[in-house]
Formats: C-alpha cells, structure tokens, sequence
C-alpha cells in the first residue's frame, strides 16, 4: 500500500459541528441517512441515547475527520489512521476564527453592499480581513498522534476600543436616550477567552472538532439588546433610500457591540508513515512540522452551527443539494435514469415531515386546513394509497403526477438556479437580479411554501423591493427528476435504507463522509441562514465539489452568518427552516390518533418572564439550549409509530427548568 500512495485527501471536505452548552458531545453523521446516536442510556435516540446530559445540558455535535491516501489514478486506497500498519504519527493542524464582527454587514442577498460594515465606528475603513480587533482568533493549532489532552481554541473580541457612538434608536438595556434621533456614547470592555471549539483525538488518531458552547454577549455600557431595532422604528428592515442609521446594517443580524463563538476554518494533516515518507495535505511539506502552503483540494473545512433540534428530519434543499448544483459534474446520479424510491420519494417525505414542527404545514390553522400535511390531510403523500398510485409509472397516473409537477417551485429565470438572479459573488455588488427575465413572480401556491433568499413578500412589500425569489425554490437536479416522474420517464425502484459507513464499499466512503455531513443542513432561503451562508451557491468560492477555495481566509465565508448567530435563529420562527429551528411542536395520543400543538419557542426566561412570541430575539440566548428536541414516537415495542404512512414525531428531552420561572432573589 504504501509504494502506491500518492496523495492524501481529508474526509469529509467540510465538516460540521453543533453548539450544546454541555461539556460532553456526540460524533455527527458519517454516511448519508444515518442519524448518529448522542450516547448515553434512558433516551429516545436511536439507540437508546439521550441528547441531554445528566444536568439537562444540551450534548455537542462534533466532527470527525478521517484521512484517505489515493493512488496515481486518484482510486481510493485505504483509509489511514493511528491504528493502521503503515502509519507512524499524525500531525494535525487547524486554523479558523470568527469574523462576524468584522464583517460586511449583511443585508440580504439582493442588497449586498460592501461599503457597509458591522461595528462601522471600529476600524473603519479596512477590509474584514484586516480588522484585527474584531476578530476572533486563537491562531494555528496542532494536535499530534498520542496527545490525550484537548486543544482548547480561545482568542478574544473588540480589544483596544474604548469609546465609541450608536443610533439612538438602537434598543438599549435599561437606558432610553433623551433625543433617539442624536447619538449615543457607548463604551467597550473587550472580551476574552472566547472559546471557539476544541480539538480531539479518537482511538485511532481522527481529528474530533467538538463545537462551541454557543455562547454570545454583548461588550458595550450601555448594554445594546438583542432586536430588530426597526420594527420599533419604521418598515421591518428600515426606510430605503434615505440616511436614516436604521437600515440592515443594524438589524439583529448585523447587532454592533455583539459577539458569538461560531466559527470556521480550515484542517489539515501531515501523515508520516513507518517507512519514513511524509504525507501531508499541504503543499512543500517535507518533515511533519512544515507549515507549508494550503492545498484546498486535500485538506478540509469546519463550520459551526446551531443545534438541529429535529435530527431526522432534512430540509426539503440542502448544502448538498447545493453543491451538486453547483458541481453537476458531482452529482452521482448524473446522466442515470430517474428512480422513484432514490429520486422522489424522499422529496415527498422531506416535504410530510414539516407537518410536524410547522403549524402552517401542519394544518392546524384554520387558512390552511384540509390543504396541508398532516396524517389525516391531503397533502400527506405518504399514505399508502397515495405511494402506491404516485410509484406508478403508468399512463393512468399521469395527471395526478402532472399536477403534482405543475406545483413546484421553479427559480427566478430561465435556468431554474438561484445563483443565476444573484451573480456576481460577494464582495461585489449582485446586479443579475435587476434583469427583467427575473422579475418577481410571488406565487403562494406554489411549493415548497417556505420563504426564500429574497425575504418574506409582506417584507419587500412593505419596503416597496421586488426581489425574486421570496419563497424557496427546489434545484435544478431535483426538478429535473421530478419532471421526468410527471412525463412517467422513471422507474419504481425499492424503498432506500440508508449503509453505515462501515459496510459502504471502500471507494464509496470519501464521498459518503462528505455528502452525510452537509446532508442534515439548509440550503435556503438564505436571510442567511443557519449553517452556512448564500455563498455557497457560488462555484467560485470553491477549488472543487466539497472543498472551500485557497483565496478564502479561516472565518471568511462563516462572516456573513447572522450576529450573533442567537437573533435570526429567534427572527425565523415562521416558514424559514423548521427542520432545524422548529415553529411548533407536538404531543400525540395513540390511542385515537389525536395531536395537538404549541409554540416550541415557550416558557420563561431567567428573568422569570414569558417567553416572547413577538420579541424574543434577546431571550433567545438563555433558552435556546433549553428548548425541545423533536424525534420519533416510540411505541411499546420500541418501533417507530406511523399514522397514515408517516412518522410521528413529538417533542422530547425538553429541560423542565423552562417551564417554571426562576426564585426571584430576594424578599
């Protein structure tokens, strides 16, 4: 094996690990379908796990990272690690930080503007990159075969600012200025040992990078609260066109005086085997400690995200989804004819399951109602008399698949690609959109009924834009396979059950690692989101399908996430991605097949004040490890329980500390 190797590629190319604000943390998932335990006994995980701890803490997600040698002809040869025959030592290296800070402020895609800033009074006039006291960065890190202690990954924020001025109308905590319309003197404490994550050795010397504890917190006096401020002010996101301070550049993504312990960056390792040889995913290394330069194309990416509070359920388009839109040339289904049961059916079943953390989905509002998902609804697609008459390929069934087609929602333009109405890439202004072929069309009736990457109709409506796509729109490749279901051009095939990594063939397993850990993700609507940002739509921001491009510094591409990531994942409570941040959730009865529903976003918060429906962005950050996992009903037999063909699924492991309000301190 070892005369063969020729290069060495880490897997998966970018890797995600969850925030939970417990110590102990759970390995993600490693083949596509797979839902990986959190360990533990007494729990509803798949295998009998729990998502808690024993002090009602939320576990971490972490990644894991396996190293693949390949030989001349680029054919996988063998997994390599600590354990292996061939292998000496390993060396791994890290380097990501947070930028968010620093950062462009964003304002949805379609108003992109570089010469707005977060913080704007703080190194003004810099690019991101270069404002130092903005960024979080604890530097280049290494972990070596044999290290048993962690690496802990700290730096610190706002260093070296002392004073600094506001928009009055910003929302402050416990002072309301005088004259909202003048400025208001702020100053700042900068804050330090801001834990980004921690690296890991598994038995075998993979790199584990468990995530952050997802904290954030604000470093100015007076103290700027979590919120939208222009809802108190004007339309949703501010008045345009004027020199009103209250645009999106200080809308509770973009919240100055703010930081939050998400990150990104890069991985790498030097592999030296028995006989001497250095392997490494960078290039000019030729003993294990080079630093050498990065090879995009062999090492590796980490992003950090929130929790995904309903773990088998998958959003109807993913990350991955993206990237073989991007990269057809990745797609592995690519030129083959369409399958039932590998190409549609799990769309339907994607689009079933909002029925259960989606209150619109679910049919329990009156508006839509008899027109939804649920068991007893006509939207369900998976009762079994629907599955039978839709995995038809016959002429009979051809209006009901027609129909279904006619349905779908199609992007802005002639290509059916989202990235087509956004070009160019940022940092430039996008410009495509303003094309005429791209003109809006706002279509309710059309599915998926999520919002898109241009923002609520209400929204742009309230602001006079006319963006396109303001609901989700479905990739190109999976509108292809389901125009051929509509034509009949398409097999039945057998119901898909998803393969451990270890039973995958070996040439398989590179792709499965890369594809399972961008599987469980959302690939829009983008406003911005919640793993990874619009960016990913753009092939120019990677070297290849998995693998974020050389011209991209650690924290870069994560810098255009919300901040702190706490305010949009409380501000998209409705119709953005309930998959991972659910709208409502249910309880249900067996016996008569009876549910019924609440908001998943409830209770108290460490001010003993209810949870707010309408203004919860600052509460966000004390419950959001707090609230409700949502995972299949167990029945007695520890089967899963299915009514009408779908799976149920209820809320569990919620910490109870939620539902009573805090001992008020003192008499």
């Amino acid at each position: 094996m070892t005369a063969a190797i020729k290069s060495i590629r880490i897997h998966p190319g970018i890797g995600l690990a969850r925030m939970g604000d417990s110590d102990e943390f759970f390995i993600g998932p490693e083949a596509p379908g797979i839902v990986p335990d959190p360990g533990g006994q007494g729990g509803p995980g798949p295998e009998g796990g729990a998502y808690r701890d024993g002090a009602q803490r939320l576990k971490r997600q972490a990644q894991r990272y396996r190293v693949y040698a390949y030989d001349e002809a680029g054919a996988v040869i063998g997994e390599l690690s600590a354990g292996s025959g061939e292998v000496r030592s390993m060396r791994w290296r890290v380097h990501v930080r947070n930028m968010k800070a620093a950062n462009y402020a964003f304002q949805g895609a379609y108003l992109f503007d570089p010469d707005k800033l977060r913080n704007p009074g703080i190194q003004p006039g810099l690019k991101p990159r270069e404002r130092t006291q903005l960024i979080i960065d604890p530097g280049v890190q290494t972990l070596s075969t044999g290290q048993a202690q962690p690496v802990v990954l700290k730096g610190s924020v706002f260093t070296g600012v002392e004073k600094g001025t506001l928009p009055g109308e910003l929302r402050y905590e416990g002072f309301v200025p005088k004259d909202i319309s003048k400025e208001v003197e702020v100053t700042y404490q900068a804050a330090h040992d801001i834990e980004l994550g921690q690296l890991r050795l598994d038995e075998a010397g993979r790199l584990l990078f468990v995530a952050s504890p997802g904290k954030g917190g604000c470093v100015t006096t007076p103290r700027v609260a979590l919120s939208n401020p222009s809802e108190f002010h004007d339309a949703p996101n501010g008045p345009r066109g004027g020199t009103d301070p209250l645009t999106n550049q200080f809308a509770y993504f973009n919240i100055p005086g703010w930081w939050d312990d998400t990150c990104g960056g890069e991985i790498d390792v030097t592999v030296t085997l028995k006989d001497g040889t250095v392997l490494s995913t960078r290039d000019g290394v030729s003993k294990a400690e080079d630093e050498g330069r990065r090879n995009p194309a062999q090492g590796a990416w980490i992003i950090t995200a929130p929790p995904k509070y309903a773990p088998h359920m998958l959003h109807v388009v993913s990350i991955l989804d993206r990237i073989y839109e991007a990269f057809p040339e990745a797609y592995p289904h690519r030129g083959k004819k369409t399958v039932f049961y590998r190409d549609i059916h799990p769309l339907f079943a994607k689009a079933v399951n909002y029925g259960w953390v989606s209150a619109e989905a679910a049919g329990v509002e009156a508006h839509t109602k008899d027109l939804a998902h649920g068991p007893r609804q006509p939207g369900n697609l998976l009762s079994p008399g629907y599955v039978a008459a839709l995995a038809d390929p016959g002429e009979t069934m051809k209006p009901l698949r027609q129909r279904i087609y006619g349905f779908m929602r199609h992007a802005s333009g002639p290509n059916g690609r989202l990235v087509d109405s956004l070009l160019p890439a940022p940092p430039q202004r996008p410009t495509s959109w303003k094309d005429p072929k791209f003109a809006v069309e706002v279509d309710d009736r059309k599915m998926p009924k999520l919002w898109g990457t241009g923002g609520k109709p209400l929204q742009n409506q309230q602001l006079g834009d006319h963006f396109p796509n303001q609901f989700l729109s479905l990739t190109d490749w999976q509108l292809r396979h389901l125009k051929a279901w509509a034509d009949g051009d398409f097999e039945t095939g057998t119901p898909q059950e998803p393969v451990p990594l270890d039973r995958l063939p070996l040439q398989e397993q590179p792709h499965a690692l890369d594809a399972a850990a961008v599987e469980p993700t959302i690939g829009g609507g983008f406003h911005p989101g919640i793993e990874f940002p619009y960016l990913v739509i753009y092939r120019e921001k990677f070297a290849a399908p998995f693998r974020v491009a050389g011209d991209i510094e650690p924290g870069e591409l994560s810098a255009y996430m919300s901040s702190p990531w706490h305010g949009d994942f409380w501000s998209c409570n409705t119709a953005w991605w309930p998959t991972q941040r659910p709208d409502v959730v249910f309880q249900y009865d067996p016996k008569d097949q009876s549910r019924t529903h609440r908001e998943w976003f409830r209770g108290y918060d460490e001010q003993g004040e209810p949870l707010s429906s309408e203004d919860g962005y600052d509460q966000m950050v004390y419950a959001w490890p707090k609230l409700g996992m949502v995972l299949p009903l167990k029945g007695p037999d520890g089967g899963v329980v299915h009514d009408n063909g779908e799976i149920v699924f209820v809320e569990q492991q919620r910490d109870p500390a939620l539902d009573r309000p805090p001992a008020k301190q003192g008499g």
